[in-house]
């Protein structure tokens, strides 16, 4: 088989393996995305490899590379990485008080660069750098889990009436009460002043729930709230 196309299926399988992972997350660059960067980062290192006279088009280096080598093949690869740089930061969202998405940006970069590696036929560094980002993202995981286990998260559902809600007197108050936010969605409904808040928050064990409410109420006119317990936020 042509080494060109082993290299690409590499890449396939890489970047499958990878989107795979943050699809079970239900992260917005799963499988397709994944799979899409290392392909193209594969596929722009081998182009880059054949233009600079590196590699022939059945997938062979030159026997007298010196004298055929035409420039750079590393010009082209630097600007996958810079450029990699703003697809992975239509990743990271700010929810609320948090951001969230820095783990699958990090997939996308590393995605890309272990590409680069195998356009570049470096199989055994881009199999065991495979291999690392695997174990931090589902191994990890679960030691995470364990050595830091997810006390009192719950969900706050909160509705204000005033449509000129300060959002940043709900920040403080709650910061009074050493809640800490891992995301925030606010929705209004057409026609009313309501704003309603969905926050999910870690809650310390020594908070009551009415000292939560005069807090909260404290804060503007509040038509509603809700408390419910233990979901776990998504990386």
């Amino acid at each position: 088989m042509n080494p060109l196309v082993i290299r690409l299926l590499a890449s396939l399988a890489a970047g499958f393996l990878l989107g795979l992972e943050r699809q079970v997350h239900r992260q917005p660059a799963g499988l397709k995305t994944h799979i899409l960067i290392s392909l193209g980062s594969t596929l722009l290192m081998l182009c880059s490899l054949m233009v600079s006279g590196h590699l022939t088009l059945s997938g062979e280096v030159p026997a007298n590379l010196p004298g055929t080598a035409m420039g750079d093949p590393a010009r082209i690869a630097a600007q996958v990485v810079s450029g990699i740089g703003f697809l992975g930061g239509g990743a990271i969202i700010r929810q609320g008080f948090n951001i969230k998405g820095l783990t699958t940006a990090a997939t996308i970069w590393v995605s890309a660069a272990i590409g680069l590696a195998l356009g570049l036929g470096a199989y055994g560094a881009a199999a065991i750098a495979l291999a690392c980002v695997i174990v931090t993202l589902i191994v990890m995981e679960r030691f995470e889990e364990i050595v830091f286990p997810a006390r009192n998260i719950k969900t706050l559902y909160l509705v204000y009436d005033d449509p000129y809600f300060d959002y940043a007197r709900l920040d403080h108050a709650l910061d009074g009460l050493r809640i800490v936010a891992d995301s925030m969605d606010v929705s209004k409904t057409m026609g009313t002043d309501r704003i309603k808040i969905t926050l999910r928050i870690h809650v310390p064990a020594q908070t009551d729930v009415r000292s939560l409410f005069e807090s909260l109420q404290a804060v503007g006119p509040l038509v509603k709230m809700d408390l419910t317990s233990n979901e776990r936020p998504h990386r």
